[in-house]
């Protein structure tokens, strides 16, 4: 996402602000935000706010074709100023070429709600759609992501029902977590892994961590991949060996700074000792 500000376009010469009905404004389709619901509780709490100490920001926006005024930026602020039955105030920019309205739009703001990736995808998607940007280059440019994080949320937008049906809100669904699962879709050896697995768990009501990683199991052959514990002879957990859906494995071991060397050494060996027994076992298919 690109700074709040300042904006190259934005000044007092060239734009003028209004107040307005906020039941009389849309979000604009170059907004990001467009379809993402606000927190009921987070709008009650701005309306409070701007009640009390009036509004600080502008919401940013433009003339539409038909007369009406379009937000760039400010969705949430005129949700909360309909909610106290108070105008809202827009920062009108006239004549905006397409680029500068992009980059209002997907500006970062301290008090907006973080679009999900499903949201920004879809931004991408339709700024491309309608040809309002050449290229997915030129775009990543514009909005401040890199290209390849471009591709694979453009990528989210075209995957299989399926796959997207087993999570119960894909709204939910992070950046790092499409990440990992975009190769196993894309990958003929194991989409079928997926499907099936996907299949099995939609409607069971999973949050996206876990069905993101029920998923990678099946694309490891695994009915779930568990963590491994390594313990001492008194019980105690002294590190943790975390299997990867691509054969790797993370071992995280707890601090030994005041541990006795002597000590240190025979946790070394626990490790080693259970580490080998994980790698042995963790690439037999689960029956």
């Amino acid at each position: 996402m690109t700074e709040q500000l300042p904006l190259a376009a934005a000044t007092p010469k060239t734009t003028r602000v209004v107040m307005v009905d906020p039941a009389t404004v849309r979000i604009s389709p170059l907004n990001p935000r467009v379809d993402t619901p606000h927190a009921p509780a987070a709008i009650a709490r701005l309306a409070d706010e701007i009640r009390a100490v009036g509004q600080i920001n502008d919401a940013h926006g433009e003339y539409a074709e038909d007369g009406a005024i379009e937000i760039l930026a400010g969705s949430r602020r005129t949700a909360a100023c309909l909610l106290a039955g108070l105008q809202v105030r827009v920062r009108i920019h006239p004549d905006l070429p397409r680029d500068e309205a992009i980059k209002i739009a997907y500006r970062d703001d301290r008090e907006a709600q973080t679009p999900s990736l499903w949201d920004l995808a879809d931004g991408w998607s339709r700024l491309l759609d309608q040809n309002i940007v050449p290229s997915d280059a030129a775009l990543a440019r514009l909005v401040g992501v890199d290209k390849s994080t471009m591709s694979r949320g453009l990528a989210f937008r075209n995957a299989p029902e399926a796959i997207l049906a087993a999570f119960t809100d894909r709204r939910e669904i992070s950046l790092s977590q499409w990440v990992d699962l975009a190769p196993l879709i894309e990958n003929e050896d194991t989409r079928s892994a997926l499907l099936a697995r996907a299949s099995l768990i939609t409607g069971m009501g999973y949050a996206a961590p876990r069905v993101a990683s029920e998923l990678k199991a099946a694309a490891a052959g695994k009915v779930r991949i568990e963590t491994v514990e390594v313990r001492n002879r008194h019980d105690r957990i002294i590190a943790t060996i975390q299997p990867g859906h691509r054969g790797d494995f993370t071992v995280k071991l707890k601090p030994m700074a005041e541990a006795h060397p002597s000590y240190r050494l025979e946790y070394a060996r626990l490790v080693h000792e259970k580490l080998v027994e994980t790698i042995k076992t963790f690439f037999e298919k689960d029956g």
